[in-house]
């Protein structure tokens, strides 16, 4: 086999028509390939592209390999190597840590499937690796360009969905440098503005109800700035107030902003009316909160099922919130109620989160930790590292 043809995709024998064996060094890049590529007879292993020609030296029964070629002196050496006992009918996918343009492009050269820099994410997966694998449903070409959706559930009153939505949207923006919009959909009883110190106008309700009147002079009429890079969209009506929010309303609010700007953090009323199931198709991430308490847990299992009705349960992540409180249930029985760890979780950071929403000002600026604990939630969503910034790679591509 030359190396002209590494990853040519021709038929495979049945036995491999699914296959996917993955030889990665760490953990992170092991959980994204493993939620990216769901659905598929999947296989990870530990180690690097070394490891991968030694398993093909005996086991070619495969659909497609992806190999961690981080830390490889000559990765060129290694992918020859490779080519002497890969099949030639194998899609061949890289992974590592350097981001030039020019080695993407002698990678594709060839005959690389695909390559990814790391940090990987569940979405860079999604997005643009398992489409080229040809995994399940995922069609080659479908990478949604507009702003990216991330929606809070509230499982249970006061978990805490509203203060990690604006915490989390300010740190996006901090990280990133991105345009970020915190939409809050809880038109009536609703907590943002509140958490923020502001007053909210009437023009999101308006948007809402008769998208007709929602026109580019909308953001400017309905939102509020939090910062130079934060936008709060958000309504405070009367209880007694007869809403009648629609599908094509919320549709065409999300339209706007996902124009406008890289985010859009959603505040989702649970439960979901039929109005608001646009918000989950589009959202890429579903972020269900909940605390360690039975009601929590019970809620979380049903909205987990709701969300995966509605839109897939590739985007749905369990966030437990103020983990290890007093009182509160304990580790193992939460994992097993919810039959897996929790994707994310944020321990129980004290009266200072309490204040902040008295005060009126983000948590963020004076709860210690708070950040730190942030920050694997916004490496997940936006695929930043330490770094805080995108890889040359990743905007070639248009993300």
């Amino acid at each position: 086999m030359n190396m002209a043809m590494l990853g040519t995709p021709e038929p495979v024998s049945v036995i491999a028509r699914d296959r996917v064996v993955c030889f990665v060094e760490d953990d992170l890049s092991a959980a994204a390939l493993r939620k990216g590529l769901e659905g598929s007879n999947l296989s990870i292993k530990r180690g690097t592209i070394k490891n991968a020609i030694r398993m093909l030296e005996t086991d070619t029964e495969l659909f497609a390999l992806v190999a961690d070629i981080s830390g490889i002196d000559d990765p060129f050496t290694e992918l020859e190597r490779l080519a002497s006992v890969c099949p030639p009918d194998v899609r061949v996918a890289l992974i590592g840590e350097n981001r030039e343009i020019q080695f993407y492009r002698e990678l594709m050269e060839i005959g690389v499937t695909e390559y990814l820099p790391r940090p990987l994410t569940r979405d860079i997966v999604m997005d643009l690796l398992r489409p080229k694998l040809m995994i399940g449903d995922a069609p080659a070409g479908q990478v949604d360009r507009g702003g990216h959706v991330v929606s809070i559930c509230g499982a249970q009153g006061g978990a805490g969905a509203t203060s990690i939505a604006i915490n989390l949207a300010l740190q996006l923006a901090e990280t990133t440098k991105a345009k970020v919009a915190l939409l809050d959909l809880h038109l009536q009883n609703g907590e943002t503005a509140v958490m923020l110190g502001v007053q909210p106008g009437p023009g999101l309700r308006i948007a809402l109800e008769n998208p007709m009147r929602a026109d580019t002079l909308f953001l400017e009429r309905a939102g509020i700035e939090v910062n130079g890079k934060v936008c709060l969209i958000s309504a405070d009506e009367d209880l007694d107030a007869q809403l009648d929010i629609t599908e094509a309303g919320v549709r065409h609010v999300l339209g706007l902003l996902r124009q406008r700007f890289n985010y859009i953090v959603v505040d989702v009323p649970v439960p979901f009316g039929a109005a608001m199931h646009p918000v989950l198709t589009l959202s890429r991430h579903v972020l269900v909160l909940l605390e360690a308490e039975v009601t929590g847990l019970r809620n979380a299992h049903a909205l987990r099922t709701a969300v995966t009705n509605i839109a897939g349960k590739d985007r749905v992540f369990t966030l437990l919130n103020r983990a290890n409180r007093p009182g509160g249930l304990p580790r193992a029985t939460i994992v097993k109620a919810l039959g897996a760890e929790p994707d994310m979780v944020i321990p129980d950071l004290g009266k200072g989160m309490t204040q902040a929403v008295n005060l009126g000002i983000p948590a963020l600026k004076h709860v210690k930790g708070l950040r730190r604990h942030l920050a694997p939630i916004v490496r997940e969503i936006a695929g930043v590292g330490g770094a805080k910034r995108k890889g040359r790679l990743r905007r070639l591509l248009g993300l």
